[in-house]
């Protein structure tokens, strides 16, 4: 039997962290799989990177991209790349190439449609160009993916799919969040590194329909930095907004410098200041499957989560699951979590609730799914 090949577009390890990277590392570092049945192939500019994030998967081949365009990259470079290597499959995430090869089988995964039932979060251009450019992928793919029921059921009404035509590979916890992390430690180390005490952290990308400016209003009329709480941003501003920047400002100068942003941070870091706030806080109104809030829990740390879309299967949270369009609501629970810090109960639910996410979302589990979708085609 000869060996099959994948080949996988990775080019996101070019870029910032994001919910695509999480879940190329997750699946492609847990897949087990004998070589000489697969040989899997993952693309990217930086090559040096991609071999670090997966040394521990040392069949891996590699193949360097030349174009950081993402226009010419799907139209030019990747086409040609299949063609010379005769792939027997290829994985994307969302956008196919212009030219597909028919002796090569695609594999797609559309992690959500949320700018079509959310519309007024998106730009119109950006809404007219995806709905076509999604639709395209989701029809053309011989195999379908997606990283959960919610986004699962919102391909199938937009895009007229069958559900059994789409495969649900849920996004999980990267194994160096499972490892233990000693709060008090990464506690010193954020305040030698970051100058940060007593914090509530949010991981995300800046967008409106993530909901940064809810929770900055909800700490600036609760006057948290009175309590000499902090408020941390960490994600970069995907969509500019003027509100959400007005604000900031004016915290800032209220706050005295309380309200901290970054951009980015490596990933140990961002582990650290998981692990060392005193709350994590995610209170996106939309998600096709919502990883931050599952990565700050696993490691113990107190955590509040919106309800909504994907994050309602989010059940072992519990009562900490809000409705995020309230900022009454929103504000009432920050103030029952500083308080409910101190409480020896609340440790023991937030062990249940790490073990219940470590049983639930696993990248082996994952990774497998997608092996036998591989094989069995």
């Amino acid at each position: 039997m000869s060996i099959k090949t994948l080949f996988v577009d990775a080019h996101t390890f070019d870029e910032n962290h994001q919910g695509i990277r999480t879940f190329i590392k997750g699946i492609y570092q847990a897949i087990q799989i004998d070589s000489s049945k697969l040989q899997i192939y993952l693309a990217a500019n930086n090559i040096s990177n991609l071999k670090e994030e997966f040394k521990d998967q040392p069949d891996f081949k590699y193949i360097q991209l030349q174009t950081k365009n993402k226009y010419k990259r799907l139209a030019y470079e990747i086409p040609k790349i299949i063609k010379r290597h005769q792939f027997d499959f290829a994985h994307f995430n969302y956008y196919l190439p212009l030219f597909l090869n028919n002796k090569c089988q695609y594999i797609v995964t559309i992690h959500d449609v949320l700018f079509i039932d959310f519309p007024q979060y998106f730009p119109l251009k950006y809404r007219l160009i995806n709905t076509y450019l999604f639709k395209r992928s989701a029809l053309k793919a011989q195999i379908l993916t997606t990283v959960s029921n919610y986004s699962a059921e919102r391909i199938k009404y937009h895009f007229n799919i069958p559900l059994k035509q789409i495969h649900v590979l849920p996004n999980a916890i990267n194994k160096e969040y499972t490892s233990v992390h000693h709060k008090q430690k990464d506690k010193i180390y954020i305040k030698k590194n970051y100058n940060l005490d007593k914090f509530i952290v949010y991981v995300s990308r800046i967008e409106p329909r993530k909901n940064h400016l809810k929770l900055l209003q909800a700490y600036k009329e609760l006057e948290l930095w009175k309590k000499e709480i902090s408020l941390v941003f960490i994600g970069k501003e995907s969509f500019i907004d003027p509100k959400l920047n007005s604000l900031i400002a004016e915290v800032n100068k209220e706050s005295q410098g309380k309200l901290v942003r970054f951009d980015n941070v490596a990933n140990k870091d961002l582990i650290r200041f998981y692990n060392a706030a005193e709350l994590a806080v995610f209170p996106s109104l939309c998600e096709g499957f919502g990883i931050p809030p599952i990565e700050s829990a696993v490691l113990k740390t107190p955590t509040l989560c919106s309800n909504s879309t994907a994050m309602k299967d989010f059940a072992f949270f519990g009562d900490k699951l809000f409705d995020a369009n309230s900022k009454e609501i929103l504000k009432k629970m920050l103030l029952i979590e500083i308080e409910n810090n101190k409480l020896e109960q609340e440790n023991e639910r937030l062990e249940k609730i790490a073990e219940s996410i470590i049983h639930t979302y696993s990248w082996n589990r994952t990774a497998n799914m997608l092996k036998n979708l591989i094989l069995k085609n």
